[in-house]
């Protein structure tokens, strides 16, 4: 980074003294032996434990790291990087644009709060980055003396505990979050796979916190549905083949909702043969929204795609499929009635939680994005997380160029086509953005009129398997590449091309080739290896040692891909062929970095990436997403966008004066560069941005009301988990249920209260004798001055009954087994804690849909929201003391 820059930047400013602390370390630790500095490591933890303050240990263990990063996988951390893990470190969020190494200065951080044993999470957005970075970033830990996990779909509870467990965790976002929500629904502390929060380092901050937050993560189990329900899906869908836009109902793409006219609900009571299209008797009216909605808002290849006979969501975002997420309030099944496939089970939440409030339960919490000033406010308001922009080590040369307008779709998809012809002449890579899987495709049949060859990444399956190699190679000479949404690819675009990938793929083809050939035609080896380019004598040999070793040969071809990719992993080869495989690859680095040079320098001269925005997304930051894919590390590049008039974010958030003014401007398919028309665009996004801001802010308002109740009852529940008694939890649920009863008792009015004495004096003569003696059989004495020796004597008496009446039980079912009524009581305080759960969920559902509508009524749903919902929460753990008394009183062994 030039000097100048740095003295310019405040940030820097605020922090060099540590930074030049920092790298007055470096040359001593150059002087240590590998043993020496885990010998500092060591020590390191033992001064923590000692003084606990980390901030004294920041220089020492960063130095530390970046030497120890300098041996293990030979990256140096530059003084930007420093400076962004002094970021991190201090609670914030750290911007730095895409190629500054964001995932080697996680190791920063990481390293140092690990020091402290009580874990550190490191959070990314998909499971190919968290292992990608667990296994090179692992290295370093490993290294300094530290353990690292993990955390993988299809993990069982050991296997996740232990990774867990580890000092430090790579973990995807969603797989973390379902950990917490099972970890809670847990009946035993063995299947409990979390510690208690520590830190985490969320990469792709922006994504997940904000982008990811529009909606709660929830655990739902199916529950049994009528057949009558399945054919309403159906005959809803069916029914929607009647019906027209703006004649039957109106379509809201703004807030993606529908409004049924009046025709529209004759029509539909008229093919249906009732009387009322809104009877609570036979509700008709939610399956057929949800099927107009379907059918006019969600489209294949768009909003999901089609996979197994399943209905697979498509995340707008990231452009990756949500296998395990479903819409809810049967859309899901309306959807899946559209496309005729089998309608799965409906479902009832058992567990849920926002990514704010989830987030907001780490005690040190840092994220880093190439792209998080644009929503610095948001981050402030709800996570209290400022945002540090970190200078770039090389100075941004990216050009960005004005956006061209063209009057309609036909004329812009067109004009992009021939933009890829033109540029791809000159040699000069594409990479094209786009924002769903039909577009994706679409662009690619333009691109076969004119006999191009492309690369296209989007979330079909098939795609997604290559996607790494294909981000990859998209810095490659005369390549283009087609993606949807670029957040979080995880893969740098080198210019010229990526060797690793090259390495693999002609390593493999040398490796399959000379077994089969040595299987047929051992003696012939030599005539076999000639006819492989780029092969020096050395390499030769290796290879001849390699394929006549019986454990190599004995591999199968997935074996052998397998190896190839895992050899960054492998530090010390356990085995023989591991250590010619190596060797192998380590040869043809040296020859493809050659060519890899040459082929940069030629990409470089072309101008770099040329990224092509095939529209405005709703969000500045997916755009600039884009963008920052170009004109890493001081490189060349360019981006231009191409939009059109019914683009949608211009057609639904645009200015109708502006859309009147524009088509007045065109005369041909020729392009606008339109300052007024980017204004246009901009404040649309703003106001798009502002809207979904508003929604998160919304959803977490309305979450932190249940986000409390979520903490007391986890927090009891773990308590009864971890106690080796709960006797005491169950005298406190029976006195606080008479309680209950008695407080009930008196805001009765005086007439009832009098009335249920009268019942409960009738019954005196049947009391036992302890009972009698506390109401002594003067009824003119007890009838005059009833209510205070009710409630005098009746709170003791009942604490006592109850209190006997447990060790009765207690010690019947003891004489059959030791322990069952321990065993008994924590069964039923789990399950009926999880039960009752499960069912305020429901009902604080209906609540906010409920008080929604209070609005119009010039009422604070909110704030009616906050009341009704203590009053639910209180009456739902009523219900809870008396079920569980109810139970053990009912429980028998026999």
């Amino acid at each position: 980074m030039g000097k100048s820059l740095f003295k310019k930047n405040s940030i820097v400013n605020k922090y060099q003294q540590l930074i030049t602390k920092i790298n007055a370390l470096e040359n001593t630790l150059k002087l240590l032996n590998d043993d020496e500095l885990r010998v500092k490591s060591f020590n390191l933890q033992k001064q923590y434990e000692q003084t606990k303050n980390l901030n004294s240990l920041i220089s020492e263990s960063f130095a530390l790291t970046r030497e120890a990063s300098v041996r293990t996988l030979g990256l140096r951390h530059f003084d930007v990087q420093l400076l962004g893990g002094i970021v991190l470190n201090s609670g914030k969020i750290a911007e730095m644009k895409t190629g500054e190494g964001k995932t080697l200065v996680a190791t920063l951080p990481a390293f140092l709060n690990a020091l402290t044993k009580k874990g550190v999470h490191v959070v990314t957005v998909n499971n190919y980055l968290a292992n990608r970075d667990q296994v090179s970033m692992g290295q370093i830990y490993r290294f300094l003396g530290l353990e690292t996990g993990l955390i993988q779909q299809g993990m069982t509870s050991v296997e996740r505990k232990e990774n867990y467990n580890a000092d430090i965790t790579y973990v995807t976002n969603y797989e973390v979050v379902f950990d917490y929500l099972h970890d809670n629904m847990a009946t035993t502390l063995k299947n409990i796979v979390l510690r208690p929060f520590n830190y985490s380092i969320i990469d792709e901050v922006d994504s997940i916190l904000i982008d990811e937050a529009q909606t709660p993560l929830i655990i739902a189990n199916p529950i049994k549905t009528s057949n009558n329900k399945y054919n309403k899906y159906v005959t809803a869908a069916e029914i929607t083949n009647y019906l027209g836009p703006n004649i039957h109902f109106e379509v809201d793409e703004k807030n993606k909702n529908i409004i049924l006219t009046q025709e529209g609900t004759k029509q539909i009571e008229k093919i249906l043969k009732i009387q009322d299209l809104y009877d609570p008797r036979n509700p008709w009216i939610p399956f057929i929204i949800n099927a107009i909605k379907a059918n006019a808002l969600y489209f294949n290849n768009v909003h999901y795609i089609i996979q197994n006979n399943r209905i697979i969501i498509v995340d707008e975002f990231t452009g990756r499929i949500m296998p395990d997420r479903r819409w809810g309030e049967g859309l899901h099944q309306a959807i899946e009635a559209k496309e005729k496939l089998p309608i799965r089970k409906s479902t009832e939440t058992v567990a849920s939680i926002t990514y704010q409030n989830f987030f907001l339960s780490y005690p040190k919490l840092s994220g880093m994005t190439g792209t998080g000033k644009t929503a610095e406010i948001e981050f402030e308001k709800i996570y209290k997380l400022s945002v540090d922009e970190i200078p770039t080590a090389r100075p941004n040369i990216r050009k960005d160029l004005p956006d061209f307008i063209y009057k309609d779709q036909f004329s812009k998809w067109n004009a992009i086509a021939e933009e890829c012809n033109n540029i791809s002449i000159t040699g000069q890579p594409i990479l094209i953005g786009t924002t769903t899987v039909e577009k994706s495709e679409m662009l690619a049949q333009l691109l076969d009129e004119y006999n191009l060859s492309y690369q296209v990444l989007n979330a079909k399956p098939e795609n997604v398997r290559k996607e790494s190699e294909i981000v990859a190679q998209a810095g490659k000479k005369e390549g283009i590449t087609i993606a949807t949404n670029m957040a979080g690819r995880g893969t740098d675009i080198i210019l010229g091309g990526n060797i690793k990938f090259t390495i693999q793929k002609e390593l493999y083809s040398i490796l399959t080739f000379t077994r089969i050939a040595c299987k047929k035609q051992r003696n012939n080896i030599f005539d076999v290896i000639k006819g492989f380019d780029n092969v020096s004598q050395r390499f030769a040999s290796v290879l001849i040692s390699l394929v006549n070793n019986k454990k190599f040969l004995n591999l199968s071809s997935i074996d052998i891909l397998r190896i190839l990719r895992e050899n960054d992993r492998i530090s010390t080869p356990k085995v023989s062929y591991q250590c010619s495989v190596k060797f192998l690859v380590n040869e043809l680095v040296v020859f493809y970095k050659k060519r890899q040079k040459q082929d940069q320098k030629i990409v470089k001269n072309l101008g770099g990436l040329y990224i092509v925005g095939t529209e405005r997304n709703d969000s500045q930051r997916v755009d600039n997403q884009l963008r920052g894919r170009c004109g890493r590390q001081g490189d060349p590049g360019t981006s231009r966008f191409f939009l059109s008039l019914d683009d949608t974010l211009l057609r639904l958030f645009g200015s109708p004066n502006i859309q009147k003014f524009m088509q007045t401007q065109f005369f041909d398919d020729s392009p606008l560069e339109s300052n007024l028309l980017t204004k246009s665009l901009n404040a649309a996004q703003k106001r798009v941005e502002e809207r979904a801001y508003e929604q998160r802010k919304n959803l977490f308002e309305y979450d932190d009301v249940l986000n409390k109740q979520r903490q007391t009852i986890y927090y009891e529940r773990r308590k009864i988990l971890e106690s080796n008694s709960i006797r005491s939890k169950i005298f406190q649920y029976s006195e606080q249920s008479i309680n209950d009863s008695i407080n009930n008792f008196k805001h009765l009015s005086r007439r009832d209260q009098k009335r249920l004495f009268n019942i409960f004096f009738d019954l005196l003569d049947n009391l036992r004798s302890q009972s009698t003696f506390l109401f002594p059989n003067n009824s003119d004495h007890l009838k005059k001055d009833w209510e205070s020796r009710l409630f005098k004597n009746l709170r003791p008496t009942l604490y006592q009954e109850v209190w006997l009446d447990y060790y009765i039980k207690d010690l019947e079912l003891q004489s059959y087994e030791m322990d069952s009524f321990e065993s008994i009581e924590r069964h039923y305080l789990l399950s009926l804690n999880d039960f009752i759960w499960k069912e305020h969920l429901q009902k604080m559902t209906l609540l906010r849909e409920a008080v929604g509508w209070r609005g119009y009524g010039q009422r604070n749903p909110l704030y009616e929201y906050k009341e009704e919902a203590y009053v639910l929460f209180r009456e739902s753990q009523q219900t809870l003391r008396q079920l569980v008394l109810h139970h053990l009183k009912r429980s028998s062994i026999l």
